[in-house]
């Protein structure tokens, strides 16, 4: 066994009249003779950190995490955790993986602790950066996120009425430009309980004999959501003499972005003098309405939930409890 010399900087250790940096995984990086001298050795030892954290610490890490993610990740998706993962490389600049503790992941996070959703998205962000990390060699032990709690998030308790449905309709179409597809993407979110952006990829081949099969970009579930009159209705009204290419079709007839449906519902809202309305509120009063009418497990397979204790979550307080008066 080479004891370390006193004096020497960590894991640097003299052998065979060199010095030597050893790695985590023991592997011996030869720096410079011993005879070069000590200003050699940290000139050395500082060039080889430098490559080491470019090519192993933190945003590195976080990029080839990013990378691995591609495939899986929506365009949506992937635009927002890209922003995130920009975030936290920022944060962790000057750590390796093995660097980064308890303590520290809980003083990262504390930044977000007032929005508890955003708290827990960079939570579970982090705590996956670390996992590949450790896939990678590049730290052991356990995950240092596990001890830090995530945040409990309150259910929405916002639902659209049916008065608040006919105004924003109205409003829409006074709108010069996406206004009449908005009135359809209202009316298919309703009736299909989908998120806004599986909604805006239906393409006409998925328009079926048997209804209208969707694939949900967050959980990757397959749905055929079976024919009703009211479907058939809004899905023909969203067809221009042809049913090719999206359902939802900007003027150009391209399939819509995100952006350009959430800014026309914006728009909608502040003309219809409507407050505190979010998009995918839709897809809550649809849940609502399938469990009003169906029960509990229809509302989970048509929202493409894994549980009922989930879609229970999804719809709790969102109506109120009903009753019978005492006499």
């Amino acid at each position: 066994m080479i004891r370390k010399a006193s004096g020497l900087p960590p894991r640097v250790y003299p052998k065979h009249g060199a010095y030597y940096f050893v790695t985590i995984e023991r592997k011996w990086i030869r720096l410079c003779r011993i005879a070069d001298g000590a200003q050699a050795l940290y000139a050395a030892l500082a060039k080889h950190l430098k490559a080491d954290n470019e090519r192993d610490g933190m945003p590195a890490v976080i990029g080839r995490w990013v990378e691995s993610k591609d495939t899986e990740w929506s365009t949506k998706t992937k635009k927002d955790q890209e922003r995130l993962a920009a975030l936290m490389a920022e944060a962790f600049a000057d750590f390796a993986p093995a660097q980064v503790t308890t303590p520290v992941c809980a003083s990262y996070l504390k930044a977000f602790a007032a929005t508890p959703r955003t708290y827990n998205m960079h939570r579970t962000m982090l705590r996956q950066v670390l996992a590949f990390a450790a896939l990678e060699g590049l730290r052991e032990g356990f995950n240092p996120v596990d001890n830090v709690p995530t945040k409990t998030l309150a259910g929405r308790k916002r639902l659209v009425t049916d008065d608040e449905i006919r105004a924003l309709k109205a409003a829409a179409l006074l709108q010069s430009r996406n206004g009449e597809a908005l009135v359809q993407m209202i009316d298919l979110a309703l009736l299909t309980g989908q998120r806004i952006g599986d909604l805006i990829k239906l393409r006409w081949q998925d328009v079926t004999d048997a209804g209208v099969l969707v694939e949900q970009d967050k959980t990757g579930e397959r749905l055929l959501i079976q024919w009703s009159p009211a479907l058939r209705a809004a899905i023909d009204a969203c067809a221009r003499g042809d049913r090719i290419g999206h359902v939802l079709k900007t003027q150009s007839g391209k399939g819509y972005r995100y952006a350009g449906i959430r800014s026309a519902w914006v728009r909608a809202c502040v003309r219809a003098g409507i407050e505190d309305l979010h998009i995918h509120d839709l897809r809550g009063r649809a849940g609502m309405d399938a469990r009003e009418g169906d029960g509990l497990e229809a509302a989970r397979d048509l929202l493409g939930h894994k549980s009922i204790r989930m879609t229970e979550h999804y719809v709790d307080g969102k109506a109120p409890r009903k009753a019978r008066p005492a006499r």
